[in-house]
């Protein structure tokens, strides 16, 4: 059965198509968030909160793309987990001030391969226009509605993120 028609389900009162749009699209919105986020367990977190949110606003979707919708939600949800980061990370440092070096790796657990720990490298906004292009295979339109953006800065965030992403990867392989 194709998105739509379970949308159509869906919208009909039928929440069965629920799980089978889970099951179709997990993979490819878990492999997002763990590019976003560089860690397995925080990816399978942002991952389902992707669908809880899916789920708990199914009835006011109406899109054309369904897995564009659902990066969108898992864009949304990878900058709020960053927000909460950042906020702990603030409150930890406020209250312990720990010493220099120890801050969190974001490249541990997530297959240690160069490429990953290059992206984790990368400004967010290059590391998503990255990861949406090349690993999702989205159009650069896709990617700007995504990220609420125009093109031309999906484009800018494309180049710049290949240039940094090469000059990093030619530096750890001297």
């Amino acid at each position: 059965m194709d998105d739509k028609k379970w949308i159509r389900e869906i919208h009909q009162g039928n929440n069965e198509p629920l799980g089978q749009i889970a099951e179709k699209y997990y993979d490819d919105i878990y492999r997002f968030c763990c590019y976003q986020t560089g860690n397995p367990a925080d990816a399978c977190d942002c991952a389902q909160e992707t669908f809880i949110r899916f789920i708990r606003y199914v009835d006011s979707y109406r899109e054309r793309n369904l897995k564009g919708y659902l990066l969108t939600i898992a864009a949304n949800v990878c900058r709020d987990y960053f927000k909460k980061l950042y906020r702990d990370r603030e409150l930890e440092q406020a209250q312990l001030a720990r010493p220099a070096g120890q801050e969190r790796d974001f490249t541990e657990n997530c297959g240690q391969s160069s490429l990953l720990q290059a992206l984790s490298r990368l400004p967010g906004v290059q590391r998503e226009a990255l990861t949406l292009y090349y690993f999702d295979e989205l159009k650069i339109r896709e990617i700007a509605r995504i990220t609420g953006t125009n093109t031309a800065t999906v484009k800018s965030r494309l180049h710049q993120g290949k240039q940094k992403l090469k000059k990093i990867l030619e530096e750890e392989s001297q």
